[in-house]
């Protein structure tokens, strides 16, 4: 069997038991209706389930097939007792969304359409692409994927020359792209790990949007807006974890909201705790976005008509399901520093009550900070999340033009205004308290709980959903600027407040037109009979055009599916089209013919000849590489994952990371570094331990880089050059590569 067979083949058994028993918990277990409802309690299971696996065995150091198989097989177990003790009972048989219109209309067809074109688009390039250079996916997330793959187990990543704060991050996303690697027995799917979520977040949209009482299709069309924000689309198949995150709230969103409505009870509830874990463990900004969602769902508890038992019962579901994913990584950091919010240093009344190395007041000289008194790069942040041409949109639905005029169900509007103000609070947490104001993925939340009134304010008639089809056609098909400006022509773009902010993004879907080039390479592949090579460059051009084609098709199979239920046609139509979506978009976006080393390097100037350089140098079977000076370590890897990559000290402290060498700074009574990257382990120079360090590890080969001309080499460089004797160049010298050189490490 090949490598793809096994891959595919373990991929599928450690999901499907996963899955199928997740399944059969929501229904049986959980008691959650069948349709939108089970399937996102599912997701959430699956998800938690994976989680918790991956933190146990990893902390174990069993991060292998056969233990996490095991795993697998235990959650289909259990999900299939759950079926076979019993029927669902006929209370939680009942239509999930009891308010609204259920219809799928044309509108809603169009809507899912335009979201599953930009969607395959640009999946299908993450899948089979390189990774992008500007993502976080070869700076961390990936990087540390592959490395407890390789160890099997969650040990500590030093990342000295990136953000070195990443070592101490919470990691749940990172950890689904290990499940991955671990399957497939490589990276290709963990390139797109993020494309289920991304499934999951709209589900969670259109399921908070039918519960308040909105219609079927304006539901569709506010998932579609949330979907195809701009930027979460354009990252939201990347190797980032933006994605995962915004799943994972909106999912608790949507739970936590059926609990608080009174059409769920403590299984409800539970499952959106364990959705809050599974965000909050993600990045760091989940410790700023979940407690108030939390404390929201604890007054909803509070006032819940049950007795003071029940009500402690429930508090404690809140209080203790998000830790059984979300508490791992606050343990272990306080495990070995003493501060569960490592490095972040906790302070109160002038006060230090948590020891870190930088206090909150550093991460105001970061690079992604803004200040929140610049109100022009907010205006054009904010601008640039939403599309100028919808703003209006977004802002009279969360102002209440949606409850004007026309009589709504008292008890669902309130809820309305609810979400919408949640929406509004993660708003101001995005540009009051996160400081990373640059990053607009921490707006995400925001957006996805205001897609819930805009659902509400596009039911109101048919001209409204179809206006809100229209913007969506223009957001997805062509830049936020038209038609003010194209791509690039900010000085014509009539509200740029802040030349700071780029105000031409261009949208998802980029259509090729026939050139003389492209007529001229199709003729050429005809004349000489080479067939392969003519399908290749006629799709190229033809292929995009046909993926949107086949979209329309699936989604209008979709809606008959919905409005004719029982009838299995319009279901086969529909996963016939997706699965022709996925295979020409593979034919339109592979690199037939390139060799596999091309296929895995994106074409990055400053290291492209470098890392084909190391790649030819390591060998087919890989070799033992030490880095210093760049931040894409993932990329030193090698295609197939094939290289052994290290930082090595370059001090006597062979196996220290910062928090090591932070608790002598602290006995020092230097606790705080002056800026939000520490330079600790890089204070002690000294060569002979440094030599002895290679030597440990069984380094071969030496790669020291920096990121541009004007910054010093690392030390590295410097100390190879001096001793010859130990270090032979191999590449950089001649001719002279400005920032990237490499030494073959031992004696000639």
């Amino acid at each position: 069997m090949t490598a793809i067979g096994v891959g595919l083949l373990w991929t599928i058994l450690l999901n499907a038991p996963v899955w199928a028993g997740a399944y059969w918990l929501a229904g049986h277990s959980f008691g959650q209706a069948k349709g939108m409802v089970r399937w996102l309690a599912a997701a959430v299971i699956a998800w938690t389930w994976v989680t918790l696996g991956m933190e146990v065995f990893g902390a174990l150091g069993f991060l292998e097939r056969g233990p996490l198989l095991v795993w697998s097989m235990t959650a289909g177990v259990l999900g299939w007792a759950s079926r076979k003790r019993g029927p669902i009972p006929d209370s939680e048989k009942g239509e999930a969304f009891r308010a609204g219109d259920p219809t799928w209309h044309p509108d809603a067809t169009v809507a899912l359409g335009l979201t599953l074109w930009a969607s395959v688009l640009l999946g299908i390039r993450s899948l089979l692409l390189p990774v992008k250079v500007i993502s976080d996916g070869p700076i961390y997330h990936l990087w540390f994927a592959a490395r407890w793959w390789e160890s099997g187990s969650l040990d500590l990543i030093a990342a000295p020359f990136g953000d070195n704060v990443v070592t101490y991050f919470s990691a749940i996303g990172d950890l689904w792209f290990a499940w991955l690697m671990i399957g497939w027995g490589g990276d290709l799917l963990a390139k797109v790990g993020q494309a289920p979520f991304h499934l999951m977040t709209g589900m969670a949209v259109f399921a908070m949007a039918r519960q308040v009482g909105a219609g079927r299709s304006a539901a569709m069309v506010a998932a579609g807006w949330m979907l195809t924000c701009s930027p979460y689309i354009v990252f939201g198949f990347e190797a980032n974890v933006d994605t995962i995150l915004q799943a994972g709230y909106l999912a608790s969103a949507f739970f936590f909201l059926r609990y608080a409505m009174g059409e769920g009870g403590p299984r409800t509830l539970a499952l959106g705790a364990l959705a809050a874990g599974c965000c909050w463990g993600c990045k760091p900004t989940g410790l700023v976005l979940v407690p108030p969602l939390l404390a929201a769902v604890g007054m909803a508890v509070l006032v819940r008509p049950i007795g003071w038992r029940s009500k402690l019962g429930h508090l404690a579901i809140l209080g203790f399901a998000p830790m059984l994913t979300a508490g791992y990584w606050y343990a272990r950091n306080a495990w070995l520093t003493g501060n569960p919010l490592y490095p972040v240093q906790v302070e109160a009344f002038g006060r230090t009550l948590l020891t870190g190395w930088y206090a909150p007041e550093v991460m105001k000289g970061s690079r992604y900070y803004i200040d929140p008194r610049d109100w022009r790069s907010g205006i054009d942040m904010f601008l640039q999340v939403f599309d100028p041409r919808m703003t209006p949109i977004w802002l009279a639905a969360l102002v209440g033009f949606w409850a004007i005029g026309k009589r709504r169900e008292k008890d669902r509007a309130r809820w309305v205004w609810a979400v919408a103000a949640l929406a509004v609070i993660n708003a101001v947490i995005y540009w009051g308290i996160i400081p990373y104001r640059t990053q607009q993925r921490f707006l995400f939340p925001a957006v996805g709980m205001a897609a819930v009134p805009v659902a509400m304010l596009l039911d109101r008639a048919k001209v409204l959903r179809v206006a809100g089809v229209v913007l969506l056609a223009l957001h997805t098909m062509t830049g936020q600027a038209w038609p003010w400006a194209g791509f690039g022509e900010e000085q014509k773009v009539p509200w740029d407040f802040s030349p700071m902010i780029p105000n031409t993004t261009p949208g998802p879907v980029v259509l090729p037109t026939p050139s003389a080039n492209w007529w001229n390479s199709l003729t050429t592949a005809v004349n000489a009979g080479q067939w392969a090579e003519m399908v290749r460059v006629f799709f190229l051009v033809v292929g995009p055009w046909v993926i949107g084609l086949l979209a329309f098709l699936a989604a209008a199979a979709i809606g008959r599916a919905v409005n004719r239920p029982g009838y299995p046609g319009p279901k086969r139509v529909a996963l016939g089209a997706v699965a022709a979506m996925l295979l020409i978009g593979g034919v339109v976006t592979a690199p037939w013919g390139m060799s596999e080393p091309l296929r895995f390097f994106p074409v990055f100037v400053d290291y492209y000849r470098g890392w084909l350089t190391l790649d030819r140098l390591a060998g087919d079977d890989g070799a033992r590489i030490a880095y210093a000076g760049t931040n894409l370590p993932y990329f030193l890897l090698g295609p197939g994952m094939k290289n052994q990559v290290r930082y090595v000290n370059i001090n006597e402290h062979r196996d220290w990371l910062m928090h090591d060498y932070h608790r002598e700074a602290v006995a020092a009574g230097r606790p705080n570094w002056p800026g939000d990257m520490p330079g600790w382990d890089r204070e002690e120079e000294d060569f002979d331990a440094w030599l002895a360090n290679l030597r440990a590890d069984r380094i071969e080969l030496l790669v020291v880089a920096r990121h541009n001309v004007s910054e010093p080499w690392p030390i590295e460089r410097q100390w190879a050059e001096q001793h010859p004797d130990q270090f032979t160049p191999l590449y950089g010298q001649e001719p002279p590569d400005p920032l990237f050189r490499i030494f073959r490490v031992g004696r000639r």
